[in-house]
């Protein structure tokens, strides 16, 4: 696989959080912690599918779906965990209209500026019939690569990886994360086009205070 990569769009930060992450009862509170610790002036949040993957997942298994048809219906069910994520965490926006998505990368902001952090629908940027990075449709891919892709394609500087486990991985390397079922194959190959890509355990008090260095 080897994505395009867009034009590099300044301060610009992709946080991927991860569904399950949605059941944390201080959620709110701990991001928000993390967030004055680890400051940025634009952000742009990820969210994963969670329980509501997880369920079409079970359905799979019993009534056997298209993995095409699997992947775009858990594309769709993301954009409901988004809105629930937008509703537990205080101070952040949702972005839910190509529009929204292309003012909130043109909008010129300073270093000083209060910082901005919106929630992303992810199906904006990935649709039927799209290229979508060269991604398959298919189980192996799952809301960790379409958020590296994502990144990618908006030139992000940065990927932070916020998921409910230590994601240290053998030796801190992307392949003993695959291997352990932290990421998917397809996220590892395309976070070696980020410039820095990290990990964050957030159910770990530990972790909500310093970020892990790339793993790329």
């Amino acid at each position: 696989m080897s994505p395009n990569r867009a034009k590099m769009v300044s301060n610009l930060r992709v946080i991927k959080l991860g569904g399950s992450l949605l059941t944390l009862p201080t959620l709110s509170s701990q991001f928000q912690q993390w967030c004055r610790a680890n400051p940025h002036p634009r952000s742009l949040i990820i969210v994963g599918g969670g329980g509501l993957v997880d369920a079409v997942r079970m359905i799979d298994r019993a009534n056997p779906l298209r993995e095409d048809f699997a992947h775009w219906v858990c594309i769709d069910l993301m954009q409901h965990s988004a809105r629930l994520a937008h509703e537990i965490l205080a101070g952040v926006g949702l972005i839910e209209t190509a529009n929204e998505l292309q003012r909130f990368l043109a909008e010129r902001h300073s270093p000083t500026a209060l910082p901005n952090v919106s929630i992303v629908q992810i199906g904006l940027c990935f649709e039927r019939c799209h290229p979508n990075m060269g991604l398959p449709e298919s189980w192996d891919v799952t809301s960790d690569a379409l958020a590296a892709a994502f990144a990618i394609m908006h030139g992000a500087q940065e990927l932070v990886m916020m998921k409910s486990c230590d994601a240290s991985g053998e030796g801190g390397q992307l392949e003993s994360l695959v291997r352990a079922g932290v990421v998917d194959p397809h996220f590892a190959e395309l976070a070696k086009s980020i410039n820095h890509t990290h990990f964050v355990n957030l159910r770990a008090l530990g972790s909500v205070q310093t970020p892990r260095k790339n793993l790329a």
